[in-house]
């Protein structure tokens, strides 16, 4: 689908959307309403995967990230990573999801996500100095320093989704 007229920062959207249907970082209303924006604002021939999109259940995460990769195929640039991590902080930050939650889905991120080896090495850490924390029956110190790792990418997925 990347050689269809979608510019640059749809592809990223969809691919930042896709990677946050995975991780359960979002759910799949946003990622419908997106594709219901995009064709509004079209001014021709709409793409299949957004018309794909647009028509498919927000529960039918299959689908829906079926349909998203057609639009952004497996790339992941740096700002998309970002974005991810943006969101994994904002749900750590606003409480939806604890320290021990957040870890398992920066864990998830490092296995299911093409990341750059110094990304994975990073998330690898984290996951293990929380596990030593853990069995030491204190996670306060890392549990710090999850959340102000997260907190550089805070803006990541604010700028992406605004464009």
């Amino acid at each position: 689908m990347t050689s269809d007229p979608l510019n640059a920062t749809v592809q990223e959207q969809a691919a930042l959307y896709r990677a946050a249907l995975l991780l359960g970082l979002l759910p799949g209303d946003a990622v419908v309403k997106w594709a219901d924006a995009l064709i509004e604002r079209s001014c021709g021939t709409v793409p299949r995967p957004l018309v794909d999109i647009a028509t498919t259940a927000p529960d039918d995460l299959t689908t829906l990230r079926y349909a998203l990769f057609r639009v952004c195929g497996e790339q992941l640039p740096e700002n998309v990573i970002r974005a991810i991590l943006g969101l994994v902080g904002r749900d750590l930050t606003s409480g939806r999801r604890t320290a021990r939650d957040t870890v398992t889905v920066l864990g998830q991120m490092r296995s299911f996500l093409r990341l750059e080896t110094a990304m994975v090495d990073e998330l690898r850490s984290i996951e293990l100095r929380f596990a030593v924390a853990a069995r030491n029956g204190d996670t306060t110190l890392i549990e710090r320093q999850i959340h102000d790792w997260l907190a550089q990418f805070e803006a990541g997925h604010k700028t992406l989704l605004s464009q």
